[in-house]
């Protein structure tokens, strides 16, 4: 190797060590920059169903958890009342949720998914997954699960209620099982 070429490594292998940031600023700003990426990604694709990226976190929530009340589901769906609230009426007016009084208390208002809310999400389903496996193909199945890990403990660590916690972290309710 000609000295210029070693020189000219020597400095890639800098930048990519020394970040201009500490460490976990770095790493949060990759985080951001990689679901900013992620997150146009799947929004071109959702508006194709006519659903924005709020609109369907907050049916996957729904079809993951079954019924809840709007302060769970802003909770899982990890979005504020606000926009939540837009999400859910738009949702109600295109027929994919309805708002009812629960089954065990007739004083809390629920949200659930249609059926034809649970039709959509199976069309986006099998769209989006290859979507997804397409985002992580730069990563070894061993890679995808350290960092699943990873992302994990750092989770826990932002998350103060205790009571949401197993159920964010975990997506607690057993999906469907994958048709894709």
């Amino acid at each position: 190797m000609r000295e210029g070429d070693r020189r000219e490594e020597g400095r890639r292998a800098d930048v990519v060590d020394d970040h201009a940031l500490p460490l976990p600023s770095y790493l949060s700003y990759l985080l951001y920059q990689t679901e900013q990426h992620r997150r146009a990604m799947a929004a071109d694709l959702l508006a194709r169903h006519g659903l924005t990226f709020a609109k369907w976190v907050a049916m996957i929530s729904l079809r993951r958890f079954g019924d809840l009340s709007m302060t769970r589901l802003a909770k899982l769906a990890a979005t504020d009342r606000t926009t939540l609230t837009r999400s859910v009426d738009s949702l109600i007016a295109d027929g994919l949720v309805a708002r009812e009084a629960s089954a065990s208390d007739r004083r809390i208002v629920v949200v659930c998914l249609t059926d034809t809310g649970r039709t959509l999400l199976e069309k986006i389903r099998a769209e989006i997954r290859p979507l997804n496996r397409d985002i992580c193909s730069n990563l070894t199945t061993e890679e995808q699960a350290a960092m699943t890990r990873s992302l994990q403990k750092m989770l826990t660590g932002l998350i103060v209620e205790p009571d949401w916690k197993q159920d964010i972290i975990a997506f607690s309710t057993p999906a469907p099982p994958e048709t894709a």
